[in-house]
């Protein structure tokens, strides 16, 4: 999907665009009550506590909604419409918004097993993508 904004690096979510550029879908963890969060944040929405890691995930989840894109939003996207928009449900409980690879456009439908793909942008921005799983 050239053409489309890639993410600025730095701040409290860079351990997430790290692992994502070596393979490894990562999540912060509440060391206190165990949840899993992102984006990442200083307190834990469900326990309220300040201490918390970063750790690998499945990258296991399903869709839970979906939405297709028929304009182009960013100069230089003409090209890549229609395209889907999928809210993957992680295993450990947390919703990413990211695009299916592998999946023809009509096909996604909620409920879908997806397995995490990751996809080089440029050298430094690895996006986080989902693939049906088999």
């Amino acid at each position: 999907m050239s053409g489309f904004p890639l993410p600025r690096i730095d701040g409290a979510n860079a351990p997430y665009w790290e692992g994502a550029r070596a393979g490894r879908l990562m999540l912060q963890r509440c060391l206190d009550c165990g949840t899993h969060r992102f984006p990442a944040s200083r307190y834990c929405a469900h326990c309220h506590g300040d201490r918390s890691a970063w750790v690998q995930t499945s990258g296991e989840g399903v869709v839970e909604s979906f939405c297709t894109f028929h304009k182009p939003y960013w100069p230089g996207t003409e090209g890549a419409v229609p395209y889907d928009v999928v809210q993957v449900r992680l295993k450990e409980g947390v919703q990413l918004f990211s695009n299916l690879v592998g999946v023809a456009q009509g096909a996604v439908r909620i409920g879908m097993p997806v397995v995490v793909q990751f996809e080089a942008a440029t050298p430094e921005v690895t996006l986080v993508k989902f693939r049906e799983a088999t």
